[in-house]
């Protein structure tokens, strides 16, 4: 059984993404270009940029210590990218509703070497505009269970929401709408209004999700508010992975 790359413990999350890509470090643009195959481009959304070429963009490194050992992971965004008219580096997939593709690679250090443990150039999209919009996270629920957590902002038709993903090594764990009100939806006139938010607190001794949604609504009949107050448990499956 062949060894494992190794790199160089000095390797900067920039540089090992370079290496994964095989693509070439664009210091201008802090960017790792590389070339897409035929079968990419299905991948990431039937859209390459010029001579086949995406950028890749390093978001944040997260650390996680589990039972004593630390795990590093990068997560990393990829495009399409080309110089528009007026000079600037650009995604020209740039609709209201457009995306970047997440990627991450996850890594120990041992010694003076770094050593990959898990890599996927794209697990889900995210973002608008073509741009990144999302903020992220890194929960540790403890077992070996780490699940990013990814919270992308939207807003369309007057109403602005916040969808919230959690993600286990790539694999989408669970999807929610964790903000929303619909301010924007409504004339002045109108009494009907709702918002809420949602507050999560996690158990990393039984691997346990608690979410907390509150709020109200506002009826358009009587102008009565209506308060919303759910609490759900949510318990990470030993076997599936999946939360039941």
């Amino acid at each position: 059984m062949a060894s494992p790359v190794a790199y160089p413990a000095t390797y900067t999350p920039a540089e090992l993404l370079t290496a994964l890509l095989s693509g070439a470090y664009d210091v201008n643009q802090k960017s790792v270009k590389w070339s897409a195959t035929a079968g990419d481009i299905h991948e990431f959304n039937g859209q390459l940029g010029e001579q086949n070429l995406l950028y890749s963009f390093i978001d944040t490194t997260i650390i996680i210590n589990r039972e004593g050992e630390k795990i590093y992971y990068t997560i990393f965004h990829t495009s399409p990218m080309v110089v528009n008219e007026d000079g600037e580096f650009v995604n020209p997939n740039n609709c209201h509703v457009c995306g970047v593709n997440l990627g991450y690679f996850s890594y120990i250090i041992e010694n003076d070497s770094i050593y990959i443990q898990k890599f996927k150039r794209n697990f889900a999209t995210h973002g608008s505009f073509g741009e990144k919009s999302y903020n992220l996270s890194m929960i540790n629920l403890g077992n070996g269970y780490e699940l990013l957590k990814v919270d992308d902002p939207y807003e369309g038709m007057g109403t602005t929401s916040v969808a919230t993903r959690f993600y286990q090594d790539g694999e989408l764990m669970l999807s929610m709408i964790s903000k929303e009100n619909n301010l924007g939806n409504r004339a002045k006139n109108q009494k009907g209004y709702y918002e809420f938010k949602t507050e999560y607190a996690y158990n990393n001794k039984a691997q346990t999700i608690t979410v907390k949604q509150t709020g109200y609504r506002i009826d358009e009949q009587s102008g009565k508010k209506i308060p919303t107050n759910k609490i759900k448990k949510l318990n990470l499956d030993n076997y599936t992975l999946q939360f039941q």
